[in-house]
C-alpha cells in the first residue's frame, strides 16, 4: 500500500485535463427526476419547484392543515402537480415559457384582491443538486414521514467512521451495534431488539450477512460494510411496509452506496474525487505465527501445571507487550485511508467506479477515568462479578488494545442505462476484502495477563451484485415500478470455532489450528413493488420478495481434540413474503395506511443430512424431566413386633445389671413394667425421598409441577443439607438416544399493519401506528452446532410474532422563525411486544421464549439557522422484560425465586447482553462561517450506566454467577464522549477536514460488548477530498 497513494496521485493528475471541462447547460426538458416524500403541502409545493427549477406563487394561508402526495419518478411537471395536488381541492396555473415555466396554486376558497396581491415568489434555487436534495429529503424524512427513523448522509458518514465499522452508528439515536470493537463488522440494535433477521442491514437492496458463533457468550450477526463505499445510512425502527425495504420485526437498515450525484457537482459530466486521511491512535498490528505441525513438547513454556494441549491458555507464542499511547504518531501510517472515485453522466448512462482501502491498527485505550474500571477481583470463586470492573487492570489506561485492527479493501462499480424518460435500468458490483483481529471472548477468561494475548487475524471476502430496474410512466396512475434482482457471496475464515489457534493431543502431539473457522454464505433475491393510483385519494402498493441462503463449510466434522463445538454449521434456507399497504386520504387533515404480509420459509440442515448419507448418524438425548430430592423427619407407629423387639433389647441391656445386684423376679418385674410404660410406640426416622419433576413433553417447565414450590411438602418436617437446603432440583433423569435427522423446518403466516395521521394544523400533526411481523427461525438457529441446538424435544422453533405499538407528535416550528430557518421536534412513545422470542435457555438450547417487551420514549430536535445548527436526541427505556414461566423456574428451580418476568433477559440467554441503556442521549451543535465555506461542530454522546444489579439473583447456580461461560453481560459506567471536527472547504474542488474522536480521551467500554475490550481513546484525523 505505500506505492499506491503515489500512483494513484499519478491517475489523478494525468486525467485531470480530460475530466474537469465543465459540461454545457443541459438543453430544456419537460421531463424532470422528482423525489418528493410526504409533507406539508406548501414544503412540498417548495420541494417541486426546487427539483423542477421553476418559479412558484402562493399563499400559505390557504394551504394549512394540508399534506402533498408523495411522488417519486421522472414525469412532466405537470403530471408531478397533478400527482402531488390530487384530492386536496387546489387548483394551479402554469404560465411563463419553456425555458422558466412559472406555477401559480389557486385555493379553493375565494381569495380576496388583498390575499391575491400578497401573493409573492418564493426564492428558488436555480442550481439544482440532486444528492444535496436526496440527503436532505433523508434527513426531512425524520420529521415528514409517519414512522421514526434516522437518517446520516455521505459527509456524516465520513465523519463518523470512528476506528472501526460500527462507529458508523455513533450518535443515531437508540441505534447501536453489538460487540463493535472486536469483529471489524456491523450487528445491528434498534432499540433493544437485535440478532439475524431481526434488523436486516441491505446494502443497494443486497443482504449479506453471517452469524458469527461467540461460544457460551453467543452468537453475533455480523454485516461487513465498508463506510468508504456509503452514500447515506437510513435507519427505521420499528417493523414497517416501506417501499423497497426488507424489515424485520425490529426495523431495517438501509444502506446505499455512492451515486454519481455524490461524486459529480451539477454542472459536471466527468470528474471524479480523491479522498485521503491519516489517523493517529493506533500501532500496527503484530499477529503471531502459528506453530502448526510442531510438537507441543519441544516449545518450552507451552503448557502451564494443570492446563492440556488442547486448551493451552496461556500459549507463550500469543503473547506480546501492548505499545502506550507514547508511541502514538499522526502521520505513522497505522490508520489510513483513501478513496479515489470516478464517474460519468450523459444523456443516457451514468458510470461510477471506486475503489477505497483503509488500514488501521489495534487502537490505543483512553486514559482518563478509568477508576470505575480499575477494581481487583474480590471473589476467586467469582471472577465475573468484577470482570468488567477489573479491565483497567489488564487493559491498561493508554495502553494498546490488541486484537482491534482493521484493513479493509473495497471495489464499487455502478451503472446506469437510461432507456427512455419513463425507465432506467441500474447494475452494482461490489467487493470488500476484509482482515481484522478477534479473539473467542471465553479464550481470555483464565488466561494469565488478558491483555497480552494477540491472536492471529480473521479474514472475510464478500462479493455483491444487483441489477435494478425501474419504470415510471407519467401516462399510467396504475404503473409504478420497482425490481431489484441480488446476489451475495461471502467466504469466511474466522477465529470463531471454539478451539485455540494452537492446540493437540496428548495422544497427537502435532500442533494445528482449532480456533479457526471457515464458512461460505451465499444468497440472492429478488424484491418487485408497484405502486397504484386508485382514485386521487388512494393509493395501493403492492410488493413482494424471494431470499435463497446457501451455508457451508470446508471444515471436518471432527477436529483432532473430538470438541463437538467444532462442528460446522450448513444449510439451505428460502423466505417469501407479500405485502400490500393502502394509503387512504378521505379528508384534508386525516390520512390512514392498512397494510399486511403473508410469509413462509423452510430451512434444511444440510450438515446432518450429509452425515446420515456418510453413515455417521449422530442422536440426540430425550429427558422425560429432572430429578426432585429431599429428606424429610417422620415420626412413624411401631408394631406390635417392632415395639416387642426394641423392648427385649432394652431389657437385655440391662438384666446383667439386676443381676449384679441381685434383683428378685418381682423387682425385674416392677423394673420391666417401667421400661414398658416408658419405652415409645412411635419413632422418628430421616427418609430420603427422590421424585421427577416432568415437564409437558416439550421441555418446558412449570411452577405446579415442581415438589420444591408447589406446596406438596408444606407441613412436612424437612431435612437442611449441608448446603442449607431443604429440597434439591437434580439433573435430567429418563434419557433415550434417538437420532438426530435432518428435516424440512417450515413455517407460514399473516399479519396486519394500519396507521392513523391526523394533521392538527398546518405545522403539527400526530399519527399512531400498529405493526405486526413475523421472524422466521434463521439458519444459525435451525442448523446443528454446539450451545445453539434446538431443544431436543420440540421438532421445530415457533416463529417469532412482534406486536409494535408507536404514538408520536411532530411539530414543525419553522414559521414562527424568519430567514428560512428551520426547526422541528418530535417525541413518540412506543411498545414493542414479542411472543414466541428465539432465546437460548440455561441447558444452552434454542426455544421460544414466551415474551419479550421494550417500551420507551424518544424526543429528536433540529435548528438550523444557515449559520447556527443544532441536533438534540434524547431516549429512556421505560421497560425492557422477558418473560417466561419455564426460563425463570430453571433459572433457580429450587426456591422458585425468579419471577416469571425478569429485567432485560434470563442468564446464559443473548437477550440480556442485547439490552440498550436505560437513558441515553446524542447532542450536535455548529456554526458556519465564511459564507458556508468554514463549518465546526461538536458532538456529544451519553450513556447511562448498567450494572445488572439483579442479574445474579436469576442465575441458577453459584458457579454459573461467576462464570463467563454462562454470557455474563458486562457492566459499564455512565459515559459522555465528546467528538469535535473543523470542515474547510478551501476553494470549489479541495475541501480539508480535522476531526477530534473522544476528545477528552476517556476509558469506557461501549454499550452492548460481548467482548471485553476497552473503545478507543482520543483520536485526531487529517483528511482532504479533491473534486476533479
Amino acid at each position: 500500500m505505500s506505492t499506491l497513494l503515489p500512483a494513484l496521485i499519478t491517475l489523478v493528475l494525468l486525467l485531470a485535463p480530460f475530466l474537469t471541462a465543465k459540461a454545457d447547460p443541459p438543453a430544456p426538458t419537460a421531463l424532470h427526476d422528482f423525489n418528493i416524500p410526504a409533507q406539508s403541502l406548501d414544503s412540498a409545493l417548495i420541494q417541486l419547484a426546487q427539483q423542477a427549477d421553476v418559479e412558484i406563487y402562493m399563499s400559505t394561508a390557504g394551504l394549512r392543515g394540508l399534506t402533498g402526495n408523495p411522488i417519486t419518478g421522472r414525469m412532466r411537471l405537470e403530471e408531478a402537480l397533478r400527482r402531488l395536488l390530487s384530492g386536496r381541492g387546489i387548483q394551479y396555473s402554469l404560465s411563463g415559457g419553456p425555458e422558466r415555466p412559472v406555477i401559480q396554486i389557486i385555493t379553493p376558497s375565494d381569495v380576496s384582491e388583498k390575499e391575491r396581491l400578497a401573493l409573492m415568489p418564493l426564492a428558488i434555487e436555480a442550481d439544482y443538486d440532486p444528492a444535496l436534495q436526496r440527503h436532505e429529503d433523508g434527513h426531512n424524512a425524520v420529521y415528514d414521514r409517519n414512522y421514526s427513523s434516522v437518517y446520516i448522509d455521505k459527509r456524516q458518514i465520513e465523519r463518523n467512521k470512528g476506528s472501526a465499522p460500527a462507529d458508523v452508528f455513533k450518535g443515531m439515536l437508540n441505534v447501536y451495534s453489538g460487540d463493535p470493537r472486536n469483529s471489524g463488522a456491523i450487528d445491528p440494535n434498534i432499540r433493544g431488539i437485535q440478532g439475524p433477521g431481526r434488523v436486516p442491514l441491505t446494502i443497494d437492496g443486497t443482504e449479506q450477512a453471517l452469524t458469527a458463533y461467540r461460544g457460551y457468550n453467543g452468537a453475533n450477526n455480523r454485516n461487513y460494510i465498508d463506510p468508504n463505499l456509503l452514500s447515506s445510512i437510513q435507519v427505521i425502527k420499528g417493523p414497517s411496509l416501506e417501499r423497497d425495504v426488507r424489515s424485520g420485526v425490529g426495523g431495517a437498515v438501509v444502506a446505499r452506496t455512492l451515486e454519481v450525484d455524490d461524486i459529480l457537482s451539477p454542472d459536471r459530466t466527468s470528474g471524479g474525487e480523491l479522498r485521503v486521511e491519516y489517523a493517529n491512535n493506533a500501532a500496527k498490528a503484530n499477529p503471531p505465527t502459528l506453530l502448526s505441525g510442531q510438537d507441543y513438547r519441544t516449545i518450552p513454556g507451552f503448557l502451564q501445571p494443570g492446563e492440556s494441549p488442547s486448551a493451552p491458555w496461556n500459549d507463550p507464542s500469543l503473547r506480546v507487550t501492548p505499545r502506550t499511547s507514547g508511541q502514538n504518531d499522526l502521520l505513522s501510517g497505522n490508520d489510513q485511508a483513501y478513496r479515489l472515485a470516478l464517474g460519468t453522466r450523459q444523456e443516457r448512462f451514468e458510470l461510477l467506479g471506486a475503489y477505497a482501502f483503509r488500514e488501521k491498527g489495534n487502537h490505543y485505550a483512553g486514559k482518563r477515568k478509568a477508576g470505575f474500571y480499575s477494581h481487583p477481583v474480590t471473589d476467586p470463586d467469582r471472577p465475573t462479578d468484577s470482570y468488567a470492573t477489573s479491565m483497567a487492570l489488564y487493559w491498561k489506561p493508554g495502553q494498546e488494545v490488541l486484537n482491534t485492527s482493521n484493513r479493509m479493501e473495497s471495489w464499487l462499480l455502478k451503472g446506469r442505462l437510461i432507456l427512455s424518460d419513463e425507465q432506467d435500468l441500474r447494475l452494482g458490483i461490489r467487493d470488500t476484502s476484509a482482515l481484522y483481529g478477534e479473539i473467542m471472548p471465553s479464550r481470555l477468561e483464565y488466561a494469565n495477563n488478558k491483555g497480552h494475548v494477540q491472536w492471529p487475524l480473521s479474514h472475510v471476502q464478500s462479493q455483491a451484485y444487483n441489477l435494478e430496474y425501474r419504470l415510471e410512466p407519467s401516462d399510467n396512475p396504475w404503473l409504478d415500478l420497482h425490481a431489484n434482482l441480488w446476489m451475495t457471496r461471502t467466504h469466511s475464515d474466522t477465529y470463531t470455532r471454539g478451539g485455540f489457534p494452537n492446540a493437540a493431543t496428548e495422544s497427537d502431539p502435532i500442533l494445528w489450528d482449532s480456533a479457526i473457522a471457515n464458512a461460505s454464505n451465499d444468497r440472492y433475491g429478488l424484491t418487485l413493488s408497484n405502486r397504484l393510483l386508485l382514485l386521487d385519494t388512494l393509493d395501493l402498493t403492492l410488493g413482494g420478495s424471494f431470499q435463497h441462503e446457501k451455508m457451508d463449510s470446508n471444515d471436518r466434522a471432527n477436529d483432532a481434540t473430538g470438541n463437538a463445538f467444532a462442528l460446522p454449521h450448513a444449510g439451505t434456507r428460502e423466505e417469501y413474503e407479500l405485502n400490500y399497504n393502502f394509503n387512504w386520504r378521505p379528508i384534508a387533515p386525516l390520512t390512514i395506511e392498512i397494510g399486511g404480509r403473508y410469509s413462509s420459509y423452510w430451512a434444511f440442515d444440510d450438515y446432518l443430512h450429509q452425515q446420515q448419507k456418510m453413515g455417521n448418524q449422530l442422536t440426540k438425548s430425550l429427558f422425560v424431566g429432572r430429578r426432585v430430592s429431599y429428606a424429610t423427619r417422620e415420626t412413624r407407629s411401631l408394631s406390635e413386633q417392632e415395639w416387642q423387639g426394641k423392648l427385649d433389647s432394652a431389657i437385655g441391656s440391662v438384666s446383667w445389671f439386676w443381676d449384679m445386684l441381685g434383683f428378685t423376679d418381682e423387682q425385674k418385674q416392677t423394673a420391666i413394667d417401667e421400661i414398658k410404660s416408658s419405652l415409645p410406640r412411635s419413632e422418628t426416622v430421616d427418609v430420603q425421598h427422590n421424585q421427577i419433576w416432568y415437564h409437558d413433553g416439550t421441555g418446558r417447565y412449570d411452577r405446579a409441577g415442581n415438589p420444591c414450590i408447589n406446596g406438596s411438602l408444606d407441613g412436612l418436617e424437612l431435612i437442611i443439607d449441608s448446603q442449607q437446603q431443604t429440597c434439591v432440583v437434580g439433573g435430567l433423569v429418563g434419557e433415550t438416544q434417538v437420532p438426530a435427522n435432518a428435516h424440512k423446518q417450515k413455517g407460514y403466516g399473516w399479519v396486519p399493519s394500519y396507521s392513523l395521521t391526523f394533521e392538527l394544523s398546518q405545522h403539527s400533526r400526530v399519527y399512531f401506528r400498529h405493526s405486526q411481523a413475523l421472524r422466521y427461525p434463521s439458519m444459525f438457529e435451525s442448523t446443528y452446532g454446539f450451545s445453539t441446538n434446538i431443544d431436543p424435544h420440540i421438532k421445530h422453533l415457533k416463529p417469532e410474532h412482534t406486536y409494535d405499538y408507536e404514538i408520536s407528535y411532530i411539530s414543525d416550528i419553522s414559521y414562527r422563525l424568519k430567514n428560512n430557518k428551520k426547526l422541528d421536534i418530535k417525541i413518540g412513545y412506543y411498545h414493542h411486544k414479542t411472543k414466541n422470542m428465539i432465546e437460548r435457555d440455561t441447558n444452552l438450547n434454542l426455544n421460544n421464549m414466551d415474551r419479550h417487551e421494550i417500551q420507551g420514549i424518544e424526543l429528536e430536535s433540529r435548528y438550523d439557522s444557515d449559520t447556527l445548527f443544532t441536533e438534540l436526541g434524547i431516549t429512556k427505556t421505560i421497560k425492557n422484560k422477558s418473560c417466561d414461566e419455564s426460563f425463570a423456574i430453571l433459572a433457580d428451580p429450587t426456591s422458585g425465586s425468579v419471577p416469571d418476568c425478569v429485567d432485560n433477559g434470563f442468564p446464559r440467554g443473548y437477550l440480556i447482553t442485547q439490552s440498550v441503556p436505560k437513558y441515553s442521549a446524542t447532542w450536535l451543535i455548529g456554526k458556519r462561517f465564511l459564507e458556508n465555506r468554514l463549518e465546526l461542530g461538536v458532538k456529544t454522546t451519553y450513556y447511562h450506566k448498567q450494572n445488572y444489579n439483579n442479574y445474579h439473583k436469576t442465575s441458577e447456580l453459584a458457579s454459573a454467577q461467576g462464570n463467563a461461560f454462562s454470557n455474563i453481560p458486562f457492566q459499564w459506567r455512565s459515559t459522555t464522549i465528546y467528538d469535535t471536527y473543523i470542515d474547510y472547504k478551501i476553494s470549489e474542488s479541495i475541501r480539508l477536514e480535522l476531526a477530534a474522536n473522544n476528545l477528552l480521551n476517556t476509558y469506557y467500554i461501549d454499550p452492548l460488548s460481548r467482548s471485553l475490550v476497552a473503545a478507543p481513546g482520543r483520536s485526531v484525523r487529517i483528511g482532504t477530498a479533491i473534486e476533479f
